[in-house]
């Protein structure tokens, strides 16, 4: 096997394996990715001596990388591309091989999406990287090769998709005499296991608990005298201040002893007529995220709904995309799959009426119910 097909190899084998060796690894904005990529590229050696000439300058190529980003616009890339080959004329007396080891740093500049869209890598954007690599060339005329080390740079594109998968084209030049145009596929994996360091999200409005959440029972059940109070429900909210008994046991209750997971999550919105969560309502996620990793045995179905204007079969489409987008969000925040579970209903169980401006402000509406 060749030197450049074994570097090829050995990154593919990397790719194939990374998203098992960093399941956990990094957080909403530091994320590891692997891909590969193929296309077309040009390739022009000098030639010293007057009877040979460059014949065939094009060939096909292809590439495998993985990544780190280590915030919203920077990222550490380390790639294997083995460029194909370089004729060497006249009447096809032999060629050169080109193959490439790269690390790079990547600038993600822009994203249509605006700023939430370049920190989750969603929709469209653009990146520039500069890099340093190690060019291998083989043929079975003699040659010699100049510089083994050599500088890179490079101008690429990519469409983020959901669950981590991107689409990439970028145009890449190696030292003076090559280049690579590819198109490609890309994963992002790992998330978040830490929790959220907001507090004023999902259940700030309710006091004496950290996001709403009851932490500890031991100082509301008793009196200031010492004296018991009752606790009919067994959630941790006395009676006296408790709105909700009858709450089954176990169940994770605000303040005010109602259900966290028991309707309307308020503030948790999108962009008009798309699946993009506004960044208030990342807020809240982040919040709720907080609390089903507290707790791993608690499974929550998120609903999400819909006004009634437009067509019925766009607006079911478009409540399961929300629905599908904030069970996202949540294992980008470190929630495991098991405890989220999507469902969409459309325009079909409204709460309020249609005809007017508040009544369609509440039936666009994303639910948590516990999944007992």
């Amino acid at each position: 096997m060749t030197i450049r097909k074994s570097l090829l190899a050995a990154l593919v084998s990397a790719v194939v394996s990374a998203p098992v060796m960093a399941q956990g690894v990094g957080d909403f904005s530091k994320r590891f990715y692997a891909g590969f990529g193929g296309g077309g590229s040009n390739l022009s050696p000098e030639s010293q001596v007057p009877e040979f000439t460059i014949d065939d300058e094009s060939d096909s190529g292809a590439k495998g990388y993985i990544g780190y980003d280590i915030s919203r616009r920077i990222g550490l890339e380390l790639s294997a591309a083995d460029l194909g080959e370089a004729g060497i004329g006249p009447n096809n007396v032999g060629s050169i091989e080109y193959s490439v080891v790269e690390l790079s740093a990547l600038y993600h500049f822009f994203n249509l999406g605006g700023y939430q869209a370049l920190l989750d890598r969603r929709g469209l954007g653009a990146f520039f990287k500069v890099g340093v690599g190690v060019m291998d060339n083989e043929s079975e005329l003699e040659f010699t090769r100049e510089n083994d080390v050599h500088l890179s740079g490079g101008l690429g594109l990519e469409y983020g998709l959901r669950m981590g998968l991107a689409l990439r084209g970028e145009v890449e030049a190696f030292d003076e005499d090559a280049m690579l145009a590819s198109l490609g596929l890309l994963w992002r994996f790992g998330g978040n296991g830490g929790s959220s360091s907001s507090t004023d999200g999902l259940f700030s409005s309710t006091a004496g608990a950290v996001g709403g959440l009851i932490t500890s029972t031991a100082e509301i059940i008793t009196g200031g005298d010492g004296s018991a109070v009752n606790d009919e429900d067994n959630d941790g909210v006395p009676d006296n201040l408790d709105d909700c008994i009858g709450t089954s046991a176990g169940q994770p209750v605000s303040a005010t002893g109602c259900p966290l997971f028991g309707g309307v999550l308020e503030g948790v919105n999108f962009e008009s007529g798309s699946d993009r969560l506004l960044d208030e309502a990342q807020v809240v996620l982040n919040d709720a995220a907080d609390v089903l990793l507290q707790d791993p045995d608690l499974k929550v179905e998120i609903q999400a709904h819909t006004d009634s204007q437009g067509d019925a079969g766009y607006n079911l489409e478009l409540s399961k995309n929300r629905a599908l987008s904030t069970v996202r969000y949540l294992m980008l925040r470190g929630v495991p799959q098991e405890q989220l579970t999507a469902r969409a209903f459309g325009e079909s169980q409204p709460v309020a009426d249609n005809g007017t401006a508040e009544g369609r402000k509440a039936n666009r509406r994303v639910e948590f119910h516990v999944i007992e």
